[in-house]
């Protein structure tokens, strides 16, 4: 009795804390105990009968030895899904997707290394481990019980899927996240539903933009990228957390976008947006030409910020101490034109504690970046910094508290001081510095956050602030990351275009754009569209991509289609093109 109660244990362990992650979730957001508990039983009861079914199956008297391991194998094959799914919801609060599996597999080791600090020969051991416990539960026979007791189980299994009639997912906003991983992928995958040949001939799309001459400007620029930064750390950009004093007064005598959005919800998302200015807006995934990796579609764009600023006479750098190799994030530096790219494995970052990414802690990086700044002579510099010391999962690098606010307030003190030093080097006469969230921290939205800004755009809200020799100024207009691109370009190069899609931050001509798109990290086949007159979404389906609701003006409803549908479009001829080069 107590194995058999053991073995349901281990069963049901996945299960039970999937149960209260999502109850803590939901109850964050709505107020709402237990909800979370019952929508994931009945949402997973499926799932949990299919396992169950083959175990039982592998038991059944008769059943020849290698059809019982085949079952078993196939058993802790989904056991061992449900899990991964579990532990990559309460990791970075999003589902397991194909896409994403596929994309991350080559460095998935690195980064189980990186969270629980495993040694080479920990990790091969605790794989034999388990390999040997596979085999072990694999061929061990075992058989059911009296004939009498046989059918009971059977009728229990039969049962669970009759829970699944009260899934109601359709109730709640966020009901992404108590869906089951099968579930979930078979509902996103219109995502990569391709486009038809006849629809890519026959499909136009133009764009008016807005141009206006001013004076250009020869600064030092440097966008510091901090990582999972979020509006709702800060007291100033939202009033509900404090975290982040030292980014606040900074905020209160520069420049600060309280309305400012992420066009993604990945690093990568918000390097793209920031440094070529196209929204991370994906062609449809193929799983096999690239479609599903990091910065697909998005490699050696021309028009990219180090290119347009180099014509200009600048010498442009990317700097962070994570690994360049996650995401072949080196690899598209280099493509979009950096003239120096930096790492982790700088000689200077010898002797300092490594955490995420093999990445040494935020004050090690601004040191590097002082340094370069230093050294950039009286050639104009664009300085690109990526902090790592906020990913999740989120430690203190100095008292190695485990805790977001920790994480947090030890990166707003690092970022405090390198403010100062720059400040005290003179570096705001003839420079500016722009401070930014790469995206919304990948925790669950906090109750607060959605009644304030609102179900979808709360999950892509994050600071911006301008720093230069000039005052204070609050902008409540909502801007995005791709505006950055656009207005740096327009300033140095004299000229600044706006249209409905891109927005100009500063300046004689200042506008917000009229629209911004945001690639959603929930519902990977939807995008927000995020307007003052309104918020939609595009559902993301190869020739019929639409909107999620059909609006009472024809003319807007197809405009929004059509713009996603050009941003895709764009990417996946990007990707022909390439491959036909590489052939």
């Amino acid at each position: 009795m107590a194995k058999r109660l053991g073995v349901l244990a281990f069963l049901l362990a996945p299960l039970l804390l999937k149960g209260l992650f999502v109850d803590r979730f939901i109850y964050e957001y709505t107020g709402t105990r237990f909800l979370g508990w019952a929508r994931v039983l009945a949402n997973d009861a499926v799932v949990y009968a299919v396992l169950l079914l083959l175990l039982y199956l592998s038991c059944w008297p008769g059943v020849r030895r290698v059809v019982s391991a085949i079952l078993r194998l196939l058993a802790l094959v989904l056991f061992g899904i449900y899990w991964i799914d579990y532990l990559v919801i309460a990791n970075f609060d999003t589902h397991l997707a194909v896409g994403d599996a596929i994309k991350y597999a080559g460095y998935s080791h690195k980064y189980i290394q990186q969270i629980y600090g495993l040694p080479d020969w920990a990790l091969w051991g605790i794989l034999l481990i388990l390999l040997a416990a596979i085999a072990a539960l694999v061929s061990v026979p075992y058989r059911l019980p009296a004939e009498r007791n046989r059918k009971l189980p059977l009728f229990a299994i039969a049962g669970l899927p009759l829970i699944s009639g009260f899934t109601d997912n359709d109730v709640y906003a966020h009901a992404w996240i108590y869906k089951n991983v099968f579930d979930y992928n078979l509902t996103i995958r219109s995502e990569a539903e391709p486009y038809s040949a006849e629809f890519i001939r026959g499909f136009r799309y133009d764009e008016a933009q807005s141009c206006h001459a001013e004076p250009a400007q020869t600064k030092n620029i440097v966008i510091l990228m901090v990582e999972s930064l979020s509006a709702y750390q800060s007291r100033y950009f939202s009033g509900i957390r404090d975290w982040t004093p030292q980014l606040d007064a900074i905020a209160a005598n520069h420049l600060a976008f309280r309305n400012f959005y992420a066009n993604g919800f990945i690093t990568e998302d918000g390097e793209i947006a920031l440094l070529t200015g196209l929204p991370p807006i994906y062609s449809p995934s193929s799983y096999s030409d690239g479609g599903s990796a990091s910065f697909a579609g998005f490699y050696a764009v021309e028009q990219s910020l180090p290119h347009r600023l180099k014509a200009r006479g600048y010498r442009s750098e990317f700097l962070t101490s994570a690994d360049l190799e996650f995401g072949n994030t080196g690899v598209w530096a280099n493509s979009i034109g950096f003239d120096y790219v930096e790492g982790h494995d700088h000689p200077d970052y010898a002797g300092w504690e490594r955490f995420h990414f093999r990445a040494a802690p935020d004050e090690a990086l601004y040191l590097r970046a002082l340094d370069r700044i230093a050294k950039a002579g009286h050639q104009p510099l664009l300085l690109f910094i990526k902090t790592v010391s906020t990913h999740h999962p989120y430690l203190d690098p100095e008292t190695k508290q485990k805790s977001e606010e920790a994480a947090f307030r030890y990166a707003d003190k690092q970022l405090g001081h390198f403010y100062q030093r720059l400040q005290d080097a003179g570096f705001f006469r003839h420079g500016m510095l722009l401070i930014v969230g790469d995206h919304h921290s990948m925790t669950p939205l906090k109750q607060e956050e959605a009644a304030h800004f609102g179900h979808y755009r709360a999950s892509a809200k994050v600071p911006l602030l301008a720093v230069s020799a000039s005052g204070h100024a609050d902008e409540d207009r909502q801007f995005q990351q791709t505006d950055v691109f656009n207005t740096l370009q327009g300033m140095v190069e004299g000229r600044q275009c706006s249209s409905a899609w891109q927005g100009v931050l500063w300046g004689e001509h200042a506008a917000p754009p009229r629209f911004i798109a945001h690639r959603r990290g929930d519902n990977r086949d939807k995008v927000s569209v995020f307007s003052d007159d309104g918020d939609y979404l595009v559902k993301l389906d190869g020739d019929a991509t639409r909107l999620g609701s059909e609006l009472s003006e024809p003319a807007l409803s197809r405009m929004l289609v059509d713009k996603i549908n050009a941003l895709r479009i764009a990417r996946l001829n990007w990707l022909a093109k390439s491959a036909e080069t590489s052939n």
